[in-house]
């Protein structure tokens, strides 16, 4: 129970790290006399540097001891938040951020696989759906939880926060996480991603989950000043529609196991991908009609994050099997095509954002698109079983 809840806290952490301090963004904008594009790099910066890191801590996890690992990592993202706590210019602020994504890396990565260990695999897709639950109740509330801090303690005060819940992981990974043995032989060289980028099946599932997951990362990432700067939201209701996004994620979540138990697995997927393609006919309606309403844009987004569950609890466990003895690689490969996809996504729509969801909303259907010949590839090669 304690190594559950310690990988819970750990992806909790993961999640906040971004949601927590965007109601910032406005603040961070006038504070510094930032662009659009600036404020971005504070999440581009960090998806990159977390993107590279997760590469060397997949093969890091795989030939050393996966615990010692996650603590090194772990005293990187405190010194991170520190730096960003003390910032007194926007570089200052940039290097945190670095560190903090260098730092959160191997956590984010690892603790997974850590309990794919533990369990069987046919337990793991429940399990994942609980994993998901915790941890978008955490992004749930942290919009709402960092908007106040920001109304009382302004921008540092969610970067206090994160330093705060940094610290409490590194206690808890080092008092409760076993140590786990790892193989020597594995080269730390990046050609030891070769024989995972050359296999057809764990691409289709890395495609497939990146597709799904790029539009809430997208939308998160430029919710502030959609909805504060171009929408009037007010800072102290902002976090409530992100909120809601989250919220409808981590329900169904938590009821993953009653949902699989009843219908069974296959159906659920395929309940699944249908919502997605209607979730994405609707935001392309939105886009081009250029709708203005909060609500509207926040229904949408919480039917994209319904589609979406189901196919990724059941995808991700079983990626990490296609390949034997890759658990750490695999789920690090996954990790690191997410954050590049959605750095980019981020840094594009950021570019052309001209304070309106058209570009957000066309970038969220493009990716649900991209997504969905992925599925179907899955089905049709028998790639996936349903247990």
């Amino acid at each position: 129970m304690r190594l559950f809840g310690t990988v819970i806290l750990l992806c909790i952490l993961g999640g906040v790290e971004t949601d927590l301090f965007i109601p910032s963004f406005p603040e961070l904008r006038e504070t510094f006399n930032l662009t659009p594009f600036m404020v971005q790099l504070t999440l581009s910066l960090n998806f990159i540097a977390y993107c590279v890191c997760a590469l060397f801590a997949g093969m890091l996890g795989d030939k050393y001891n996966a615990r010692h690992v996650i603590i090194i990592s772990l005293l990187v993202f405190v010194g991170g938040s520190i730096f960003t706590v003390a910032a007194t210019n926007f570089p200052i602020l940039l290097t945190g951020r670095l560190l903090q994504g260098i730092g959160i890396a191997a956590p984010t990565t690892l603790a997974y696989v850590i309990i794919s260990d533990k369990y069987p695999l046919a337990r793991q897709p429940a399990l994942l759906g609980i994993i998901s639950g915790v941890t978008t109740i955490s992004m749930a509330f942290a919009p709402t939880i960092g908007s106040y801090i920001n109304l009382f303690f302004d921008w540092r005060g969610n970067f206090a926060a994160l330093l705060i819940l940094g610290v409490i992981c590194l206690v808890m990974s080092f008092l409760f996480f076993p140590d786990r043995k790892g193989n020597p032989a594995i080269s730390l060289s990046p050609r030891m991603y070769f024989p995972l980028l050359k296999s057809k099946v764990l691409m289709t599932y890395c495609a497939a989950i990146v597709f799904l997951v790029t539009p809430y990362f997208l939308f998160v990432g430029m919710s502030s000043l959609l909805y504060i700067e171009a929408f009037k939201v007010p800072l102290a209701h902002f976090g409530y529609y992100q909120g809601a996004i989250a919220g409808i994620f981590a329900v169904i979540s938590f009821s993953c196991a009653r949902i699989y138990a009843v219908f069974g697995q296959k159906r659920c997927f395929e309940w699944g991908t249908a919502i997605t393609i209607l979730a994405g006919i609707l935001a392309l309606i939105l886009a081009i009609l250029d709708v203005r309403y909060p609500l509207l844009i926040t229904l949408n987004m919480m039917l994209v994050a319904a589609g979406a569950i189901f196919p990724i609890n059941i995808l991700y466990p079983h990626s990490l099997h296609v390949i034997e003895g890759a658990k750490s690689r695999a789920s690090a490969l996954m990790m690191a095509a997410r954050l590049i996809i959605v750095s980019l996504a981020l840094g594009i729509v950021s570019i052309f954002y001209n304070d309106s969801f058209l570009y957000i909303g066309l970038g969220v259907t493009f990716f649900l698109v991209l997504a969905l010949p992925c599925l179907y590839l899955l089905l049709r090669k028998k790639w996936i079983s349903f247990d």
